[in-house]
């Protein structure tokens, strides 16, 4: 049965109550259901693939380019390198990564846009029976302002373009750039790309950074998944090594390594916030921070229990083993309960029966119902946990599902 299936068996059953309250109703009382036990549809196995550092790890721990950026600013600047880089970037995507100066304070990437003046231009076809030779075009823009771009391109003598546009001029203003390339047979189009500019999360209170400066960009805070309540385990699948995610707080790692400037394979996970970045795919979820630093691309496999979604579709169903019958009594015992509390304030149909009392029947008929779901879904549960490989340190807290606690509620 489809949540507007739900909603409309139960409108009606209790007088005053409307479309808003019952949806609340069932939502809660599907919140409840999911705090009764440990249910199999709230078992996850999920993880992480590390960034590592953009460009590969070097011995100069910089990543490919360089930037500048001006105190009390949001906007970096890349050179056409970085460019190049950033917009290559898959693994995350760029806006996902945090960047710095060594070895100043992490900032967040929360946008990419051009600044108008011309990059670079790459191949997109290379064109059939042009005339060989090499050739100066300037870079129009459709629909803007953008004027002083030019680009070398060589025609090879099989009459194709096989090499990458050169920059000669980078011009300004650009909105969309182009180059209009005609020299006989199929003409070989290309891609304009602007010098990127970054926004970052906050305005840039380090020392100002000129033209050529060297940086880092790298992925250091990973989102929980959305509804998620507590990690049962966390391991480096790659050295089968498990992450410590209930020692350390943000508090410590402060006090520990407050430049974070510790970079190896991580060992450890600290909380670090809800995901406020503008844009981002994950925001308002939790993010935790990996620690030491990862420069490497490594594969983090995680065992976490979450709440499943709120039903908010019409077409929304319960996930197995729950039956929409379960879920109604639940609500029906909550809907009571607010009928009776409500009975002095009118004396509309119904406001003199005893609510608390069917309140009370619906919850035996839930309970009734909810002991047979239960055993259903013991087995599931059951072998989720035994397929996790567990190896629990004498250091860590106790908890009673799993033999340690975690974070989360």
């Amino acid at each position: 049965m489809a949540f507007q299936n739900m909603i409309q068996s139960l409108l009606g059953t209790i007088p005053g109550s409307n479309l808003g309250l019952v949806k609340t109703a069932l939502n809660e009382a599907f919140s409840l259901i999911q705090d009764e036990q440990t249910w199999s549809f709230n078992l996850q196995t999920g993880g992480w693939l590390t960034s590592g550092l953009l460009g590969g790890k070097t011995a100069s721990f910089l990543s490919s380019g360089t930037i500048s950026i001006q105190p009390f600013t949001d906007q970096m600047a890349g050179d056409a390198v970085a460019t190049a880089a950033w917009y290559g970037a898959n693994q995350p995507i760029i806006t996902q990564f945090q960047i710095r100066v060594p070895y100043y304070a992490l900032y967040s990437i929360v946008a990419i846009n051009g600044n108008g003046t011309i990059a670079y231009a790459t191949i997109f076809t290379g064109g059939s029976g042009q005339n060989p030779g090499t050739y100066t075009y300037p870079i129009l823009d459709n629909g803007g302002p953008g004027v002083g771009g030019s680009v070398s391109i060589t025609v090879a003598a099989n009459g194709t373009v096989t090499t990458s546009p050169i920059t000669l001029t980078a011009g300004s203003g650009y909105l969309n750039p182009y180059i209009a390339f005609s020299e006989g047979g199929t003409p070989a189009t290309f891609t304009v790309t602007q010098i990127a500019v970054l926004t970052l999360d906050r305005l840039w209170t380090e020392p100002a950074q000129p033209i050529g400066s060297g940086y880092m960009a790298y992925q250091c805070y990973y989102p929980l998944p959305a509804g998620f309540r507590r990690f049962f385990d966390l391991r480096d699948t790659t050295n089968n090594q498990e992450i410590d995610y209930w020692s350390y707080q943000q508090t410590d790692l402060a006090r520990i390594d407050p430049q974070r400037t510790d970079f190896a394979q991580p060992e450890y996970i600290a909380y670090t916030g809800v995901d406020t970045r503008a844009g981002s795919a994950t925001y308002g979820q939790g993010l935790v921070e990996f620690w030491q630093h990862p420069l490497q691309i490594l594969p983090y496999t995680a065992q976490w229990l979450v709440y499943w979604p709120a039903l908010s579709s019409p077409g929304d169903t319960v996930p197995w083993p729950l039956s929409e019958e379960l879920l109604k009594f639940r609500a029906l015992e909550l809907l009571c309960l607010w009928k009776e509390g409500t009975k002095g304030d009118d004396m509309e149909r119904g406001s003199g029966a005893n609510w608390q009392f069917l309140a009370g029947a619906y919850r035996k008929e839930y309970d009734a119902r909810l002991k047979t779901i239960r055993v259903k879904d013991r087995n599931i549960v059951d072998l989720y946990f035994q397929k996790m490989n567990r190896h629990p340190q004498s250091s860590e807290p106790f908890a009673s599902v799993t033999g340690q606690m975690s974070v989360g509620s």
